[in-house]
């Protein structure tokens, strides 16, 4: 009998009968099966999922390729969970590759590149190998964006009305009623403590669209916009754990509870995004709002009383604006004591942190007194804060172009 060794893998063929081992036949077949299934994966990182792994074997030994650098270009739209050969069908149908099959090929043997590919709109080179496609679909100069910025201290109606019309290409109309009559925030994924009443109307949303810029995708809807708008939102808000630090400030209302005391520190900052020229005086203007609150008397903002008569791009008012009769609005702080009702503006982080961490200081006042520069003084008594105000009168009063910046 011949002497023989057995390695760590059983052979296929028994090396004294020549029989097949039926068993090692079957163990070896698993395991192919599973590394096609590992391959078949890849990508789990992104937002794709890739095709099977037979597909995938079977497909690489008649798939073809182009060579050389392509010729031309074309936009191709790649759907969210598409698989490696559903992305691939969509490349050879657009003319970027000759055939489906290897470009799942390629992707599977490239994680490297595979797990980067994300959904969208690609402006991609023709009749290229599938390895050119593949990393064509991860060079982000080859996205094509649809950016819509929000930006920061705008209020819903009209500004935000009108970016999100414009950026989506939709009627102002249907965007108004969407968010001023429609819509509830709750159902689009922002927290209960953002709506004090649950309910759609013309104020539901101000302050909740948070600034940032927006990747809009073709065909988007709005309720889709609004729940992405809404995932930022929320994610800015984990950062600074917003309701849970709201907790330690005081408004002034002993019946105040862990939701209202959040939304009343999102109103803080839409006004600090308002009143303020310069980021050194955020946390200042914060503790002024939270000192005159705690003293009970009024805030006498005119951001607030330009939002109660539709200003924008200003936040100075007229003597009849901040008139208690001729304007009584629950938003006029020249009247009313305590916060306005709802935010009046959409503040970015800065000012949101401002609300939450206000710098420790007596202020009960502040003027700006070089609208220039932004420099502002705060004070403690009627007297400092008259002799500011002088100040900013007499740089007003200073040149012709110095006086229409103060109109």
């Amino acid at each position: 009998m011949r002497s023989h060794r057995y390695s760590d893998v059983e052979p296929l063929r028994d090396p004294d009968t020549g029989q097949w081992n039926t068993d090692e036949i079957k163990r070896r077949a698993k395991g192919w099966a599973a590394v096609l299934l590992a391959l078949a994966v890849l990508g789990a990182g992104g937002a794709l999922v890739a095709a099977k792994g037979y597909e995938f074997y079977m497909g690489a030994k008649t798939a073809k390729d182009y060579v050389g650098a392509g010729t031309g270009e074309t936009q191709v739209v790649i759907p969210k969970s598409s698989t490696a050969l559903q992305i691939g069908k969509i490349l050879a149908e657009g003319g970027v590759i000759k055939d489906a099959k290897k470009f799942q090929e390629t992707a599977m043997t490239r994680p490297d590149l595979w797990g980067k590919v994300q959904a969208g709109k690609f402006k991609l080179a023709k009749e290229v190998p599938s390895l050119t496609a593949l990393q064509q679909l991860v060079d982000p100069t080859r996205a094509i964006h649809n950016w819509m910025s929000v930006p920061e201290g705008w209020r819903i109606d009209p500004q935000l009305v009108d970016v999100l019309a414009k950026g989506m290409k939709l009627p102002a109309p249907d965007v108004k009623a969407f968010l001023t009559t429609k819509a509830r925030p709750n159902d689009y994924g922002y927290p209960a403590w953002v709506s004090p009443t649950g309910a759609a109307g013309p104020v539901a949303f101000e302050g909740l669209l948070f600034p940032d810029k927006y990747d809009v995708q073709d065909g988007a809807t709005l309720e889709a916009q609004t729940k992405a708008i809404a995932g930022n939102f929320n994610a800015v808000m984990a950062r600074l754990d917003f309701k849970t630090k709201a907790q330690a400030l005081s408004f002034g209302d002993p019946k105040d509870t862990e939701n209202t005391k959040a939304y009343k520190a999102l109103i803080v900052a839409s006004i600090i995004e308002k009143e303020v020229f310069r980021a050194e005086d955020r946390a200042k203007v914060a503790r002024v709002i939270y000192n005159r609150l705690a003293k009970g008397v009024q805030l006498q903002f005119d951001s607030t009383v330009a939002y109660s008569v539709n200003k924008t791009g200003t936040v100075w008012t007229t003597a009849d604006e901040r008139d208690c009769k001729k304007n009584p609005s629950p938003y006029n702080t020249y009247c009313v004591k305590g916060l306005p009702p709802t935010p009046i503006s959409a503040p970015a982080e800065a000012a949101l942190s401002a609300a939450l961490n206000p710098e420790a200081g007596d202020w009960m006042f502040f003027v700006p007194i070089n609208l220039d520069t932004g420099e502002t003084k705060f004070s403690v008594t009627d007297a400092e804060h008259n002799a500011a105000r002088a100040e900013l009168q007499a740089w007003c009063l200073a040149s012709p172009e110095n006086k229409k910046k103060c109109a």
